[in-house]
Parts: C-alpha cells; sequence; structure tokens
C-alpha cells in the first residue's frame, strides 16, 4: 500500500460513513416532514424538534430544508464512494459541496437560536455530522496537496 493509499485511505472510508449517516438522518428528518406523528423527539422548554421542522425556516423557496439535507448527503455519499476518489473534478465538487453544506449549517444553527428560540436534536445531528465530514474533507485535501 502507497503513502497516498494510507493518507488519504482513512478519509475516503470515514467521509464515506459520516455521508451515510447523515443520509439516514436525513432521511428520517424528510419522512417525518410529510408523516404527521412520525418525529421522535423530546419537548420542552428550549428542546423542541416539532416547533423546529415545522417552522418558517424549515422550508427555503417552498423546499423542505429535510429535502435539501436529504440531497446533499446523496450527493455526498456518491462523490465519496471509492470510484470518486479518482475524479479531479468530484475532488473540487466534493468541496465545493461541503462547503455550501457548512455554510447552510451556520444559518440553520442562527435559526434555530436567534428566530425559533428552539433545538432539534435531529437537526443537530444533522449539523455536527456535516461539520465532522467537513474537517475530514479538509484535512484530506490539505493532505492530498502536500502529497
Amino acid at each position: 500500500m502507497s503513502s497516498t493509499t494510507r493518507t488519504l485511505g482513512w478519509v475516503q472510508v470515514v467521509s464515506l460513513l459520516l455521508s451515510l449517516a447523515g443520509l439516514a438522518v436525513s432521511a428520517y428528518l424528510t419522512v417525518a416532514h410529510f408523516t404527521a406523528g412520525a418525529l421522535l423527539c423530546a419537548e420542552g422548554e428550549v428542546i423542541d424538534c416539532g416547533t423546529v421542522t415545522s417552522s418558517e425556516q424549515s422550508e427555503l423557496f417552498g423546499i423542505p430544508v429535510a429535502v435539501l439535507g436529504l440531497a446533499f448527503f446523496v450527493f455526498m455519499a456518491v462523490a465519496c464512494l471509492p470510484f470518486a476518489w479518482r475524479n479531479e473534478m468530484l475532488h473540487w465538487a466534493r468541496l465545493a459541496a461541503i462547503a455550501v453544506g457548512v455554510l447552510f449549517v451556520v444559518y440553520l444553527v442562527a435559526a434555530e437560536f436567534v428566530l425559533i428560540g428552539k433545538i432539534c436534536l435531529w437537526c443537530t445531528a444533522v449539523h455536527v455530522i456535516t461539520l465532522a465530514l467537513a474537517a475530514v474533507l479538509v484535512i484530506g485535501a490539505l493532505r492530498r496537496s502536500n502529497l
């Protein structure tokens, strides 16, 4: 196994696993968006998934944020498959997509805290997964450029 393969091997595996985890949670949130009573989450003064996922901010241009997250993670899962790491264009598309994903996370977290005043634990899971995926992909890109 070459040094390049070892250096980027963990990035490929971890990024795919994170993408699949994000895909699973986003799929759940998408189903919950369209199915009354499907969302399992504690409700309290601060944590209230129902309020967050049914708020005005839960849609962007009429598209549910959960659906956007699902589409994002479908792309990221495909872009993190083994074949995709050999394609230079997908390398840049992966980085561009994760940059947009991080910006969207910043917007959504601000919306939860400032506009809605509630936190959704499922949404937080997606946010954490997105930020972890960004960290892994940036580390991978930096290591790749140093090889």
